[in-house]
């Protein structure tokens, strides 16, 4: 059974250091509300006996992704989690900053479609453009922005240099332009894969127009 030396574990039951796992720790005082206090001699990085603000625990951020999900708006989320609502706020914006790229195979054909959203306001419009591998359906590339040609190639160039066997979109004039004539399709049904995912994301992801950070959260990790 594998060990678990996670934020909630004591100190004294393991003997081991929190962040690189040495044995190589002492005391280091106590805090303010008598907690005692270590530094790990290995990694010069000090901690605490045990926490118990909820916040440290193992999953908390699998948790936050979980309900952000399901709809449950920040003051709801951080009532069952039991944390302030302002930790909440910066654990999501951490998650989001977490989020990278994926990887893109080449010489794959590809799925492209924008989608509209809001951040905090409506006039403040902004739009999801992203793309997705028609075989295998997961995300080759995405990007927020308004909804202009910058933000279209951004996505775009990414599937270029991944040498395409056909990129397919709908009849947005932008994409004739953008994207080169021997590649391009605009048939009918050709992207009903990233139609059906808008759908998807539209029906199960309810807080899709609360915020960037929580849209990134959701869609990538859906």
């Amino acid at each position: 059974m594998t060990e678990d030396h996670s934020s909630c574990i004591r100190v004294s039951d393991t003997g081991i250091c929190k962040n690189c796992y040495s044995k190589n720790i002492i005391k280091n005082g106590t805090t303010k509300t008598k907690k005692q206090q270590y530094i790990c001699k290995n990694c010069n990085k000090r901690f605490l006996e045990s926490y118990s603000y909820k916040a440290y625990h193992k999953n908390i951020n699998s948790k936050i992704i979980q309900l952000t999900k399901e709809g449950l708006g920040i003051r709801s989320i951080a009532r069952v989690l039991e944390i302030s609502a302002t930790t909440l706020l910066r654990r999501i914006i951490k998650i989001a900053a977490d989020i990278t790229q994926p990887k893109i195979c080449y010489y794959q054909s590809y799925e492209l479609d924008e989608m509209r959203l809001f951040i905090r306001k409506k006039s403040n419009m902004q739009w999801l453009v992203y793309a997705i591998d028609k075989k295998s359906k997961r995300v080759a590339s995405f990007y927020i922005d308004k909804r202009t040609n910058k933000t279209l190639n951004t996505v775009i160039k990414t599937l270029l240099n991944s040498n395409p066997e056909k990129i397919y979109t709908d009849n947005l004039r932008n994409y004739k332009y953008l994207i080169p004539k021997e590649i391009h399709e605009t048939k009918r049904f050709g992207t009903n894969s990233i139609e059906r995912k808008n759908l998807s994301i539209r029906t199960h992801l309810k807080r899709f127009n609360r915020g960037k950070q929580s849209v990134l959260v959701e869609v990538f990790s859906y």
